[in-house]
Formats: structure tokens, C-alpha cells, sequence
């Protein structure tokens, strides 16, 4: 599957990778199955590195995915998510995506590398 998540208890953080082409089930799948983990819990702060992903949500599906995150917003919690780019396309969709995010449960930053993005993840818990 091109849409993994793994979930580091001990860090608090959990792990997202888009790889190729990501279709919206397949995205909105992944974040079902990663919200019904034993191992999920509130605030749980995220690293999204889609930078081998060829494909890239439109505006109707970031739509749904804000809507996702919206009704799932208790299960969520408050929490960071670093969104990593290496494509200036998928950058603009994902600078998109914090724009329509602001209002809800996430601060959402944008790296485009994961060095930067796990260094931003980990500032507020020395």
C-alpha cells in the first residue's frame, strides 16, 4: 500500500508515508485504520513525509480530509504535524491543506526535509 503509518508509543509520535500514487480511499482508509490503532491516542504529534509521493489530493478531497479530521477531533487531539515535500506541487497542495486546517485540531508546518520536520516535532518536549 503506498499510505503507511506506524506509531511509536515510547516517542509519542507516529510515522506517515505516501509513496506514488495515493488514491483518496486509500488515504482516507489509512487514517480510519490509524484513529482505530490500540496504539492511537489524543495529541499523538505526526510526521507526514509525502516526498515520493506522485500524486497529490485536489481541493474537494482536501476538503473531505479536513472534514475527517473535523468529526474526529477528540479522537485527535491537539497536535503537531510536520507535512514533508520534496515536489513544488505537492508543496502548494499541502500549503493549501494548513490554510483549511488552521480552524481545527492541528498546527501544521511544512519541511522539505524530515530532518527539519523532526527537529520541529521534538522543540516543545526538551
Amino acid at each position: 500500500m503506498p499510505f503507511t503509518y506506524e506509531i511509536d508509543s515510547d516517542a509519542g509520535m507516529m510515522l506517515v508515508v505516501g509513496v506514488g500514487e495515493i488514491t483518496q480511499a486509500e488515504r482516507l482508509e489509512t487514517m480510519q485504520a490509524w484513529i482505530n490503532d490500540p496504539a492511537f491516542r489524543p495529541g499523538l504529534d505526526t510526521l507526514c513525509d509525502f516526498s515520493a509521493a506522485t500524486s497529490t489530493p485536489t481541493l474537494a478531497e482536501l476538503g473531505e480530509i479536513v472534514a475527517f479530521i473535523k468529526r474526529n477531533a477528540a479522537a485527535i487531539g491537539n497536535k503537531k504535524l510536520a507535512v514533508v515535500t520534496a515536489n513544488p506541487i505537492t508543496f502548494a497542495v499541502a500549503r493549501q491543506f494548513q490554510a483549511i486546517s488552521h480552524s481545527g485540531p492541528l498546527s501544521v508546518q511544512l519541511f522539505k526535509d524530515r530532518g527539519s520536520a523532526t527537529a520541529w516535532l521534538r522543540e516543545d518536549r526538551r
